[in-house]
């Protein structure tokens, strides 16, 4: 029988892009924020999720000119430069500690994720906090990326935080754009001053097989306008950070997704999962074999019992890399890689 996925959207989903570094302190944030203002430019619509519920700072640079208000069981978000906005921030006091445990943040960025009612985008900027945890994967298996775009500075300690982020994401099937080097020098009269050395963005990206935007330098007036809520694209003297911006956006929009394994259809008959791919070929699972394989907590501490005649009631896709199964038996957690479903029992 067809199982119930890939469901019809009423709108045109926008293009998700996580931006992301594996640690603090790199100016991820303020990445984000000036890419969405230079996506904007461009006459994209774009939106922001800031997903850094310990440390959000989105608010901040974006001082809101519509507060996010709820209508029903729907958020609607803040408004600021033309760019919609959801941050924790809204949701408490700017010196208050967002003391939460790692199953109500991950409940809080769904609930951010599934219960917002964005306008019609182009573009959702998601601004991942610093690691590789349970956040970042919540994320990684409940949106479905176009790409990640990574920042670090040149220190090779931020770099090898950085790459962790990166092997985060080609784990769960999400493309990686390029990488952004930030605070790469400081001109200081003539002379350029590498403070944090020389390089390490652009080694990284070699290393990784992907594109390097390029360098940006620290720039006082990209720090001020951060503190203040102001957008450097109106500013009467744009900065060169600014033309720098604009270049990353339009080698973002041109980035061309790189084939990968993809899930077209499902259907279930006489207790067989039967997985059509985009390469044309077929996988068949028994499902009583499927749930003894479930890699759940729960099932891995108790492993079931599992009846020959096992059903599964729901199929929804784990992000682009996996599915999720709910089965008769009451399993629902379990996380099953497409690259191990296409291999076959």
């Amino acid at each position: 029988m067809p199982l119930p996925m890939f469901q019809e959207k009423k709108k045109r989903a926008p293009r998700f892009v996580a931006i992301a570094a594996g640690k603090g302190g790199v100016g991820k944030s303020t990445v984000a924020v000036n890419l969405a203002l230079a996506l904007r430019k461009l006459g994209f619509t774009v939106g922001i999720l800031d997903a850094d519920l310990y440390g959000p700072s989105i608010r901040r640079m974006l001082p809101e000119e519509r507060f996010p208000a709820q209508e029903g069981e729907s958020l609607i978000p803040a408004l600021s430069h033309g760019i919609e906005t959801v941050s924790m921030a809204y949701f408490r006091g700017e010196g208050e500690a967002a003391a939460v445990r790692a199953p109500v943040a991950n409940k809080i960025v769904s609930q951010f994720l599934q219960g917002t009612r964005w306008g019609d985008l182009d573009y959702l900027l998601i601004d991942f906090p610093p690691g590789t945890g349970d956040i970042q994967l919540t994320l990684a298996q409940q949106v479905p990326f176009f790409a990640a775009l990574l920042v670090t500075t040149p220190q090779q300690v931020a770099v090898m935080d950085v790459r962790k982020a990166a092997a985060l994401f080609r784990q769960t099937g999400i493309p990686l754009a390029g990488v952004i080097e930030n605070m790469a020098y400081l001109e200081v009269g003539s002379e350029k001053v590498f403070p944090f050395g020389r390089g390490g963005g652009a080694a990284l990206a070699e290393e990784l097989g992907i594109a390097f935007f390029g360098s940006l330098p620290l720039d006082p007036l990209l720090c001020q306008a951060s503190d203040k809520g102001l957008s450097l694209f109106e500013h009467p003297e744009p900065p060169l950070v600014t033309t720098l911006f604009l270049e990353y956006a339009l080698k973002l929009h041109r980035f061309e997704e790189p084939p990968h394994l993809a899930l077209l259809n499902c259907k279930e008959e006489k207790g067989v999962l039967i997985l059509s791919w985009n390469d044309t070929s077929e996988s068949c699972w028994p499902l009583s074999t499927l749930q003894q394989r479930c890699t759940c907590a729960g099932c891995q501490e108790n492993p079931p019992s599992v009846a020959p005649d096992v059903g599964v009631r729901e199929v929804h896709n784990a992000g682009r890399y996996a599915l999720k199964m709910v089965f008769n038996s009451g399993c629902s957690k379990g996380i099953y890689p497409f690259a191990m479903l296409k291999e076959g029992p």
